[in-house]
């Protein structure tokens, strides 16, 4: 009976094996150097990579690199949210006067979002080149949208506000001019 389980947990931990990513390449790197990790509904993955004069500089480069690779997705996410929405609305003034707003608040989003990017791994070559691994939660982006909007909701209100009290302001002095 122990006989035949020996080969079957044998074949039953070679099939486990080779189901599984590998952790390293050929080359004795980390897999994800060279295979990005499939971003998913919650998170977002980003690598870069940098070799500058000193390991220090290159870490902040490889992170800067794959900060810039997040928002550039992020900063896509969101315009192509704004295009369907325009698309959707119709081209009217008012409709590009629309535009224009949800442009700025992709532009603010973003940059408001990408405090959220955390460096899960990083690797240093031999020849001093360093890698990172970056990952993004979507619900961070979602969130700084949302926060974006209220900032901009509110700052509507208060020019709508100010545009009132100096109309008020301007009818009482051309009323004192007459």
């Amino acid at each position: 009976m122990m006989k035949k389980a020996v080969p079957i947990l044998v074949l039953l931990f070679l099939l486990i094996g080779c189901a599984t990513t590998p952790a390293f390449n050929e080359d004795g790197s980390p897999y994800w150097t060279t295979h990005i990790p499939k971003s998913t509904r919650t998170t977002y993955y980003a690598v870069a990579s940098a070799k500058q004069s000193t390991e220090e500089l290159s870490m902040l480069r490889a992170e800067s690199a794959a900060k810039d690779m997040i928002g550039r997705w992020a900063e896509t996410t969101i315009d192509a949210s704004v295009i369907t929405f325009i698309e959707e609305a119709g081209e009217t003034l008012r409709t590009k006067q629309i535009l224009e707003v949800l442009q700025n608040l992709s532009v603010q989003t973003v940059n408001i979002a990408l405090r959220g990017v955390e460096v899960v791994e990083r690797w240093v070559r031999d020849d001093g080149t360093v890698y990172v691994l970056a990952s993004y939660p979507v619900k961070n982006l979602k969130e700084a949208y949302r926060l974006q909007a209220q900032e901009l909701e509110r700052k509507a209100l208060a020019d709508s506000i100010k545009a009132e009290v100096l109309e008020a302001y301007l009818q009482n002095q051309l009323e004192a001019i007459q």
